[in-house]
């Protein structure tokens, strides 16, 4: 009876052994369930995410009025002519904007005083340092030219802003108005401020300055072809584009020149110094001046009769197609026969000479003076 007994209980363990064997295994096939839903939600889930991903850019151009963020943090460097005066101020607050804008690297590095041989050497800095762009107003192509060169070599992208160099290898010039456009525009406004006829003359900055030396071609061409009675008498240089300089070469002019009733103060940085001649003079309504000045520059000279007109641009624009143009040549995109630049608005492009075209001349009155405040 002991060993039937004996036999039973172990009937029964292996039963009861057989059933939690089942109970164990039936386990796995509860928790799977979760993993199978999770599963099919993931075949699903690539669809949601790829129309995600295909919507993102549209709604980054839409919420940033039409800038897309540049490609990488690009480091682009512009060398103006000077430093410290309103109108590279404002090419570099443009710059600065339009840095913030895409998200890069704006570099504003120039020297207190027109050199060339200040923009070689602060170039080979910016090749040293391995900046990814360097764009420059030139100020004499001859000595540029090779560090130029020698930029590009160095796997730096090279291009121009505000004065050209266009037998070098920049890839393209961002120009504030067409050359011929600024020197024709300049003088049918000083003709017409002298009432057609009489003698003219010209301070200009550096000798060597190729944007004004070109400016000032146009100039005479304009005088020859167009206006018989205007007689261009003399055409001065300035060391460095300096104010002081200025003011001596125009009381020169009107002195061996009496009878003069037009003076052209091409550099910017002429024109307070052109005008304050003329302010010494006592020639006021007598000697009409004009040039190149930002608004802020030629204003009191406008309120005190000095002036009647100015030819510019907008520098805060220029500035920031500057910059946008850097980004456009260091990603590989083909600049289009007519580009829409936000902020900026359509900005002409001309394959033939490479040239990135800002717009047309502004014509700075008293009527429009204080509209601007570059």
């Amino acid at each position: 009876m002991k060993g039937k007994t004996l036999i039973l209980l172990s009937l029964l363990m292996v039963v009861g052994m057989l059933f939690a064997g089942c109970a164990t295994a039936a386990a796995p096939a509860a928790e799977e369930a979760p993993a199978a839903e999770e599963e099919a939600a993931a075949e699903e889930a690539p669809a949601a995410d790829a129309s995600t991903e295909e919507a993102a850019p549209a709604e980054e151009a839409a919420s940033a009025d039409g800038i897309v963020k540049a490609a990488q943090d690009w480091r682009i460097a512009f060398i103006p002519q000077l430093i410290g005066i309103p109108y590279f101020d404002a090419m570099k607050a443009g710059g600065e904007q339009a840095a913030a804008d895409y998200g890069v690297t704006y570099m504003d590095v120039g020297s207190p005083e027109a050199s060339a041989a200040e923009q070689v050497r602060l170039m080979e800095n910016l090749i040293q340092q391995q900046v990814d762009a360097i764009s420059i107003s030139v100020l004499d192509s001859v000595s540029l030219n090779p560090v130029m060169q020698r930029a590009e070599e160095a796997g730096i992208v090279v291009y121009t802003s505000d004065s050209d160099s266009p037998d070098s290898v920049r890839r393209v010039y961002v120009a504030q108005a067409m050359d011929q456009d600024l020197g024709y525009t300049l003088i049918d406004t000083l003709v017409e401020n002298i009432g057609g006829s009489g003698q003219i003359g010209i301070v200009s900055g550096e000798s060597t300055a190729t944007n004004l030396n070109t400016w000032i071609d146009y100039m005479k061409e304009r005088v020859e072809s167009t206006y018989p009675d205007v007689e261009i008498v003399d055409t001065r240089y300035t060391t460095g584009g300096s104010s002081e300089d200025a003011l001596r070469q125009a009381e020169e002019l009107m002195t061996r020149f009496p009878d003069i009733k037009g003076l052209v103060a091409v550099a910017s940085t002429t024109v307070p110094g052109v005008a304050q001649a003329v302010e010494n003079a006592g020639k006021v309504g007598v000697v009409d001046v004009i040039g190149y000045g930002s608004p802020n520059t030629v204003r009191p000279y406008i309120q005190s009769g000095v002036m009647k007109s100015s030819i510019l641009w907008d520098p805060t624009a220029l500035g920031y197609l500057n910059v946008w143009a850097g980004i456009q040549l260091l990603e590989g995109k083909d600049f289009q026969e007519v580009n829409n630049v936000p902020g900026i608005g359509e900005v002409k492009y001309f394959a033939d000479s490479g040239t990135l075209l800002l717009g047309p001349p502004l014509v700075i009155t008293a009527e429009n003076v204080d509209s601007f405040n570059f």
